[in-house]
C-alpha cells in the first residue's frame, strides 16, 4: 500500500540523509558486472599461468609456475607486467590478495629447477607501487603450494613435501608449523596442495599425490584432520576456494589422464559421504582460481602436463588463458 505524505523541509531532508546512508549497501552489487562465461588469452611469453587474485575492483593478478613475472590486468584493460621478477621470487604458484592491507602474497617454490636449486620462499608485493615488502624463505627441505588468508592478515601455506600446515601471524618472522600429518604427504613428493577456510574453526585441504581431501580443526588447541568422503579419489586435486553457498570448489589437474576438470562439494564439513558434481570438464591442468562474493570463479589453465610426462617436455603450448564462469549455487544460502 502506498501512503502519500505532505512534503516538508524536515522530512525532504531526512529523507536525503537516509537515502545517502543506504546508498552504498544497496548499489553494490548493481555495481558488480555480471558473471559471463568466458576466457582471457595472456600476453605472449606469459607460460604456465597459476596464481591469481581479484581485487574488490576487479583487477585480476595472475602469477607464473616458471618465472617471478606477476600480470595486471585492470578492467577494460590489457594484461600489464605488475612485477618482474627477482633472483629470489622466481614463481609465483599461489597469489592471494589482502586488499586491507594493501599486500598481494605469493609463493616461489623450486618447482621445476631445471637443474638450478634455489631456496623456497613466500614473498609479499605492496599493492600500490609493486615493491617486495616481505620475502621469507622456508626451511630446507619445506616446499610451499598454496597459500590462504585469513581474516585478521594470518597467512596459512601447505607445505607439500612433509605434509605441514605452515602459519605466519602479523607481524611474526617467520613461519610456525601449526599442523603435520603423514596423510598430507605423497610418494611423488607432493602432498598438501590447496588450502581453504571454511569457517574460524575449520579449512579444507587437497593431497595432490593422494587425490584425498580433508578438513582440519585449526582453530582448536590440539588441531585435528578429517577425512572428507569422497565416492572416488580425485585426480590431482589442486587449487580450491569457497563459494558462497558454502560449497567447495576443487580443480582436478588430471596429470595422467589429461582430464582437468572443475569440480563441486557441497556442505564439505558435513559428516558422511559427498558428492562429486564436474562444474567443467576439458581443461588442460587446471591449478588455481579465485572466488567473487557473488559466485564468479576466475581459474587459471597452467597447460603444464607436458613439461612432467617424460618425451614431452619440448611441447610448448601456444597460448595460455584464464578462465571466467559463473558456479552453480544452492539456493540455501
Amino acid at each position: 500500500m502506498l501512503y502519500a505524505i505532505k512534503p516538508s523541509p524536515a522530512r525532504a531532508s531526512l529523507l536525503v540523509l537516509l537515502l545517502a546512508i543506504a546508498a552504498p549497501a544497496i548499489s553494490a552489487p548493481a555495481n558488480e558486472a555480471p558473471c559471463v562465461a568466458t576466457s582471457m588469452t595472456l600476453p605472449p611469453g606469459a607460460l604456465y599461468p597459476n596464481g591469481i587474485a581479484r581485487a574488490s575492483d576487479g583487477t585480476l593478478y595472475v602469477g607464473l609456475i616458471t618465472s617471478g613475472r606477476v600480470l595486471r590486468k585492470r578492467p577494460n584493460q590489457d594484461w600489464q607486467t605488475f612485477f618482474p621478477g627477482t633472483d629470489t621470487v622466481f614463481a609465483s604458484n599461489a597469489l592471494r590478495l589482502d586488499e586491507r592491507r594493501g599486500l598481494l602474497w605469493g609463493n616461489s617454490p623450486d618447482f621445476l629447477s631445471a637443474g638450478k636449486t634455489r631456496a623456497n620462499r613466500v614473498y609479499a608485493l605492496n599493492v600500490a607501487d609493486a615493491t617486495l615488502n616481505r620475502s621469507l624463505p622456508l626451511p630446507e627441505g619445506e616446499m610451499g603450494n598454496d597459500i590462504v588468508l585469513g581474516a585478521d592478515g594470518t597467512v596459512y601455506l601447505t607445505e607439500t613435501k612433509g605434509g605441514g600446515i605452515l602459519r605466519l601471524r602479523p607481524d611474526e618472522p617467520a613461519f610456525q608449523t601449526l599442523y603435520r600429518d603423514s596423510r598430507l604427504t605423497a610418494p611423488s613428493g607432493l602432498g598438501a596442495a590447496g588450502i581453504v577456510i571454511l569457517d574460524d574453526k575449520r579449512m579444507a585441504i587437497a593431497n595432490f599425490g593422494t587425490g584425498k581431501l580433508y578438513t582440519l580443526s585449526y582453530g582448536d588447541a590440539q588441531p585435528a584432520l578429517s577425512e572428507i568422503l569422497l565416492p572416488r579419489t580425485i585426480e590431482n586435486p589442486d587449487g580450491m576456494g569457497l563459494a558462497p553457498d558454502g560449497a567447495l570448489i576443487v580443480l582436478e589437474n588430471g596429470i595422467s589422464s589429461g582430464q582437468g576438470r572443475i569440480l563441486r562439494i557441497a556442505a564439505p564439513g558435513a559428516a558422511g559421504m559427498h558428492k562429486i558434481e564436474i562444474v567443467r570438464e576439458g581443461m588442460e591442468s587446471p591449478v588455481n582460481l579465485d572466488i567473487t562474493p557473488q559466485g564468479c570463479a576466475l581459474v587459471t589453465e597452467s597447460r603444464i602436463r607436458h613439461r612432467l610426462l617424460p618425451g614431452h617436455e619440448t611441447e610448448v603450448p601456444d597460448n595460455f588463458r584464464v578462465y571466467q564462469l559463473p558456479l552453480p549455487l544452492s539456493t540455501a544460502r
